[in-house]
């Protein structure tokens, strides 16, 4: 390490704590802060509470005055703010009502369960990023808890809550469900004509000291670099916080300080086998 110039770091859980929180949601094309149920209609609220208790398999220990995270926590985050709705998983995650699950797919960036519920019904619900989830929604639940299809004024008003959200240094999770007849045989089957429960915002807060030793390492001559799988908007604003980035740092074009992925596989020639 006496030679070292550069360190790259991973995000979660090694700049940031790990401890998950949902801050914002905006459903019905509305944003709030508070998670109680009034915030949407009875049967948003319930279609949001069962995928979130189903379509997880994290097992937090929950209370009125504390929470344990354990598993997933990402899926305890959600689990909390279904607690708080009033829908303890343990009481609604009934194994005999899942029929099918499709794992988290890193390629897919994203997880399904389909659910049967009380009257017969099977539900897919899906949870995953919005960047790989939005194109496969066609409809949306509106501010009278119906289904509607989406427009361009629901398109450019999601767009610009992630945007507020990516800028805030919270991770965006898209929530979506549809009704099947059977159980689909694979992702092709699901990702088509799927409607939007809730998008919502979580926050993953710095280790305390971060910032100073990023300080450190500046002050030594050694650049921090951060890689991550979160949205670049909120990679941007988290690693502004760090003090990776400085706070007035505008992206300009060219400028390679900020890359996805896909560019860093181009700039550097692709990937070899």
């Amino acid at each position: 390490m006496g030679g070292a110039d550069n360190i790259c770091s991973d995000k979660t859980g090694t700049l940031t704590k790990n401890l998950m929180t949902v801050t914002k949601i905006f459903t019905e094309t509305h944003v709030h802060e508070s998670m109680d149920k009034e915030i949407m209609s009875d049967n948003t609220c319930r279609l949001l509470s069962l995928g979130i208790c189903n379509n997880s398999n994290a097992n937090p220990v929950i209370t009125k005055n504390s929470n344990e995270q354990i598993g997933n926590k990402t899926e305890c985050a959600l689990l909390e703010m279904a607690f708080k709705m009033g829908y303890d998983y343990k009481k609604f995650r009934i194994r005999d009502k899942i029929k099918k699950i499709f794992p988290f797919s890193s390629q897919e960036k994203k997880m399904a369960t389909i659910y049967e519920d009380d009257k017969g019904k099977m539900l897919c619900f899906v949870k995953g990023a919005p960047d790989f989830l939005l194109s496969c929604c066609t409809s949306y639940i509106n501010a009278d808890g119906k289904v509607s299809k989406i427009d361009a004024g629901f398109t450019n008003r999601l767009h610009e809550v992630i945007e507020e959200m990516a800028a805030g240094s919270l991770r965006t999770l898209l929530l979506v469900y549809k009704e099947v007849k059977a159980l689909p045989e694979d992702w092709e089957e699901i990702k088509s004509d799927l409607v939007i429960l809730a998008m919502v915002g979580i926050k993953d807060p710095l280790r305390d000291g971060i910032a100073d030793a990023v300080r450190a390492c500046h002050e030594g001559g050694v650049r921090v670099r951060m890689v991550t799988g979160d949205n670049k908007k909120t990679a941007i604003a988290i690693a502004k916080e760090a003090g990776i980035l400085d706070p007035n740092w505008v992206e300009v074009e060219g400028d390679c300080t900020v890359m996805e992925g896909k560019d860093f596989r181009a700039f550097v020639g692709g990937l070899v086998n």
